[in-house]
């Protein structure tokens, strides 16, 4: 029976990503930056606002990134969740804070997500989310070194510039299997210079990314799990990315493995439960390509806090997967 369910669940997750391709498929555009962490399946609400609603207990996370390290310039992002069920568990509310500096540009995005959990049967759930985001736009652009001094562009900071922003998930899930799929941002918010700086604010499905991400917590022994991932980013007119890991974990209090990047990344991370209620997490990437002469890696750690009932201690509602 066991064997049954996992190579069905890997068919599932075989047929959804199939269906990305075909979402992508024959047309072209220019990708975006999109924000990246190591360790989403740590802590999966900063991924997509659908999963909140895999956990009934109020939880929650930091998580702070400094990528290409000895980099100029390179991207590093903080960020803090807060999660909390209401109505029955059935509904869900979260809160979501990241900054996110790459070179002279600052992005904060303040999104406050609701999700619906539907029960599709004593072992498995259905979750829809939506985030409304309050993104927060700056370009240090007087840091810029030019061969022209004069460069209006270039002779001053751009103010703040606050624009709306949108998040859509859905996300399956049983006891040890999920699948979901997000749109991580729905809007195009840009300073563009026009006899001035100013915000810009326009949608172009050309410009969506697309996440497809699926797991699946294989038993090993009485004490010996092993999750398993992967993760799909597409974006029309760029190549598919993709993440897969695997961890070895030891009683859900220990767990240590490596994920791949279709970047030529490798991934080594490790988490540990430090008490009832918290978990620390840490993530090395390092990259293969000719990024290495100038970096040595990226580092990254979150702590994850799950604000569990005394009496449901030993009861996990969203295994780490």
């Amino acid at each position: 029976m066991k064997r049954t369910t996992t190579f069905s669940s890997v068919r599932i997750l075989c047929s959804l990503l199939a269906v990305g391709f075909l979402m992508i498929f024959g047309t072209e555009t220019k990708a975006q930056q999109q924000l990246h962490l190591s360790q989403y399946t740590l802590h999966q609400p900063f991924l997509n606002p659908a999963s909140i609603a895999m956990n009934k207990n109020i939880n929650g996370a930091l998580v702070y990134r400094q990528q290409w390290v000895g980099f100029s310039g390179a991207p590093s992002v903080a960020g803090f969740n807060f999660n909390m069920p209401f109505k029955k568990q059935k509904s869900f509310l979260g809160l979501t804070v990241f900054n996110d500096k790459i070179g002279v540009n600052n992005r904060t995005d303040l999104s406050l997500s609701y999700a619906y959990r539907i029960a599709l049967s004593q072992k498995s759930s259905l979750s829809f989310g939506l985030a409304a985001t309050v993104a927060m736009l700056k370009s240090n652009l007087s840091e810029v070194e030019t061969t022209d001094s004069g460069d209006p562009v270039f002779t001053s900071n751009t103010k703040t510039f606050a624009s709306p922003d949108f998040k859509f998930g859905v996300n399956f899930f049983m006891e040890r299997f999920y699948v979901g799929f997000s749109l991580p941002r729905i809007l195009d918010n840009q300073i563009i210079y026009q006899q001035g700086y100013k915000g810009d604010i326009g949608f172009d499905y050309k410009t969506l990314h697309y996440h497809l991400n699926s797991g699946y917590r294989i038993r090993l022994s009485d004490r010996f799990d092993m999750p398993i991932a992967a993760l799909m980013k597409f974006v029309v007119g760029s190549p598919v990315q993709f993440d897969v890991s695997a961890m070895v974990d030891y009683n859900n209090l220990f767990a240590i493995g490596a994920a791949y990047r279709s970047q030529k990344i490798m991934v080594a991370m490790a988490n540990v439960r430090i008490t009832k209620y918290f978990r620390l997490g840490y993530a090395y990437d390092y990259n293969f390509t000719q990024l290495r002469q100038v970096s040595s890696g990226s580092h990254e750690i979150m702590l994850v806090f799950n604000l569990v009932k005394t009496m449901e201690a030993v009861k996990i509602d969203a295994p780490r997967f």
